[in-house]
C-alpha cells in the first residue's frame, strides 16, 4: 500500500492543520495524507521532511543520527540538523530550519515570514472571496438579499481565514465590508418581508 494520498485540499481537508508547518490547507492546495494515520499534510512539507509528521508512524522519516553544528542549538522544534555551512545564498527558515532562497519573503515550506522585523513586504494579491464578498453585499440590498447576503457572509470569511493562514494574500476591507453588507442584507430583508406580512 502506498505511504501517502497525494491530492488537492477539498472542502473536507480545509483549515486542517498540517502535522509538520501547522498551517491550515486551503482548498486547492497540494496535499499529502498519510495512509496509516490519516495525518494531514502540505505536500511541501511531506517532501520536504521525508515523510509522516506522527510519532511512532511507519511513515514518519527516520531520524538522523548527525548532531547539529555549533551554534545551531536554538534550532525550532523539528527543524533538520545542520550538518554543514549553506552554500553561497542560501539562509535557514527561523521557523522549520529549511534552508531557502537569501532574502526570502516567505518560506516555502512553512509560510513563515522570514524578514527581520517579522513583518512581510513583499507584493500582495486580493484573497479568494474578498471581491465576491464586496460584490455579493452590494448586489445584495437590491436583489435577492436573503441569498446574497449569506453568500456574502461565507465568501467573505473565507477571505479572512485564508489572510490570516497567508501573509501574502490581502483584501481584509473588502472581506470585512462584504461580511458587514451580508449582515446588512439579512437584516434589511426581513425587515421587507415582515412588513409585507403584517400589511396583507
Amino acid at each position: 500500500m502506498e505511504a501517502v494520498q497525494k491530492l488537492k485540499a477539498n472542502l473536507k481537508l480545509e483549515n486542517k492543520p498540517c502535522g509538520w508547518c501547522n498551517q491550515g490547507l486551503r482548498v486547492g492546495d497540494d496535499a499529502a495524507v498519510c495512509t496509516t494515520c490519516l495525518k494531514e499534510h502540505h505536500d511541501r512539507c511531506w517532501e520536504g521532511k521525508g515523510g509522516c509528521s506522527s510519532p511512532g508512524c511507519v511513515n514518519a522519516p527516520l531520524k538522523r543520527l548527525d548532531a547539529p553544528a555549533p551554534g545551531y542549538a536554538g534550532a525550532p522544534m523539528g527543524a533538520p540538523p545542520m550538518a554543514a555551512a549553506l552554500p553561497p545564498g542560501l539562509m535557514r527558515c527561523p521557523r522549520c530550519g529549511n534552508a531557502i532562497a537569501m532574502g526570502s519573503d516567505i518560506c516555502p515550506m512553512c509560510r513563515a515570514i522570514t524578514s527581520p522585523d517579522g513583518l512581510y513586504h513583499g507584493p500582495k494579491i486580493t484573497a479568494p472571496g474578498a471581491t465576491a464578498a464586496l460584490v455579493c453585499g452590494i448586489i445584495g440590498l437590491f436583489f435577492c438579499g436573503v441569498i446574497l447576503g449569506i453568500v456574502a457572509i461565507v465568501k467573505g470569511n473565507e477571505a479572512k481565514r485564508s489572510i490570516a493562514s497567508d501573509p501574502t494574500y490581502g483584501g481584509g476591507g473588502m472581506a470585512t465590508a462584504g461580511i458587514v453588507l451580508g449582515i446588512l442584507d439579512l437584516i434589511g430583508w426581513a425587515i421587507f418581508l415582515l412588513v409585507r406580512l403584517s400589511a396583507t
